[in-house]
């Protein structure tokens, strides 16, 4: 279906750390800084890329002081990289990471750059309190006499959840339910050591600053039961349907993409993982963000001639799981080929390494089941959505 050639986008490694949760998992104690760090050098040595080759960093970052543009610079620069590596930091909020990819994929593609790595970090236990994503300082004129949509693109993210939930018909029941299979699926993922393929090890401290590492994800449940989560209060609306049991948990972690040409690959020797074949963002209304992907994924297909039955596997970053089911059932996809190994809301969401992380699960998952085409999907705050197409090589 898509023929091999000199300049596809190929992908020499996705890897990422464990996502643990904020304030009390494993990689806490961690600044942006650390992470970024850790999970670059251990992709470095993992895929034995030379990093005098890497020309370009993008960073997806979307809580960071600064842009963590300054923070980002300076673990580059740590790990060893050479002066010639050039540092971007990008805010597409909950698709930072995953954009990276996109936009790395172009200055490839243009010849301006050589090899580059799209990389993501969040530690929400350090950024995410206590303004919770919400700009603290917006001038309140000028928000006064915005249009609905406009002022919309501020709503927390737990009440665009309920917006979608109370819109679209999306019971408390099927949501929690979905939250038990998510975890149910990344507690397998983890037990058979199938995350171990994809998941760097990482150097940490706990809260007396003793040395620890941490090798697992920590936020998943094993014991989840519909039983359990049935019973939980809701977070954002006294009579809503969402919880924090079927909401993506707030977490630490990093991820990271290397790619090149295929052209590139060959000429020093690499053997590419996957392909990257192309991305799509749609608009979709503000306050409803989480339908993002119902509106980029039959974009992304439309674009390349594909219909949802090509596709092997789909890594839809959950959110919620309203906005999850919705998506699902609006694209009209098998249940069995979304998130085989679990989702954010058992995983985690840092925020602005998810889109890597997600391909790195993608990428996993089609190797692991010898299949061929995946994509990555998922809503961003203001209104957005993503989808990135995949082969595995």
């Amino acid at each position: 279906m898509f023929k091999k050639s000199a300049k596809d986008i190929v992908i020499l490694s996705a890897l990422r750390t464990p996502v643990t949760k904020s304030v009390k998992g494993g990689l806490a104690q961690l600044y942006p800084e650390e992470l970024l760090y850790q999970v670059l050098r251990g992709s470095l040595a993992k895929s034995k890329v030379d990093p005098n080759l890497i020309d370009d960093i993008l960073v997806g970052t979307v809580l960071q002081t600064l842009g963590g543009q300054k923070a980002s610079s300076l673990a580059v620069k740590k790990v060893g990289f050479p002066i010639k590596t050039t540092v971007n930091t990008i805010n597409r909020q909950c698709a930072s990471s995953a954009q990276a990819i996109t936009y790395s994929a172009g200055a490839l593609l243009s010849g301006e750059n050589k090899f580059s790595v799209a990389a993501g970090v969040e530690s929400m236990t350090h950024d995410y309190f206590p303004h919770r994503g919400i700009p603290q300082r917006i001038y309140q004129p000028f928000l006064e006499d915005a249009s609905e949509e406009a002022k919309n693109v501020l709503t927390p993210m737990g009440i665009t959840s309920e917006s979608v939930a109370e819109k679209f018909g999306i019971t408390r029941q099927s949501q929690d339910e979905f939250a038990v299979q998510s975890h149910l699926k990344a507690a397998k993922a983890t037990e058979s050591g199938h995350f171990a393929n994809e998941i760097i090890s990482v150097e940490a401290r706990n809260e007396a600053g003793k040395a620890t590492t941490v090798q697992k994800d920590d936020g998943i449940r094993p014991g989840s039961t519909y039983e359990k989560l049935s019973t939980l209060k809701p977070v954002f609306k006294e009579t809503g349907v969402t919880t924090a049991g079927n909401s993506s948990q707030i977490s630490d972690g990093a991820s990271a993409v290397i790619l090149t040409t295929r052209e590139n690959a060959e000429k020093y020797g690499y053997k590419p993982v996957a392909r990257f074949v192309g991305s799509s963002v749609a608009g979709v209304p503000a306050g409803l963000m989480g339908i993002g992907p119902s509106e980029a994924v039959p974009q992304l297909l439309n674009r390349f001639g594909l219909t949802h039955k090509d596709i092997d596997i789909f890594e839809l970053n959950e959110a919620f799981a309203s906005q999850s089911i919705y998506c699902i059932e609006k694209l009209g996809l098998d249940y069995e080929k979304v998130n085989p190994y679990g989702g954010a809301i058992a995983i985690g969401h840092p925020l602005g390494a998810t889109g890597g992380r997600v391909v790195s699960t993608l990428l996993n998952g089609l190797r692991a089941q010898n299949k061929e085409l995946g994509i990555v999907s998922m809503c961003t705050s203001t209104g957005q959505g993503y989808a990135g197409l995949f082969i595995n090589e």
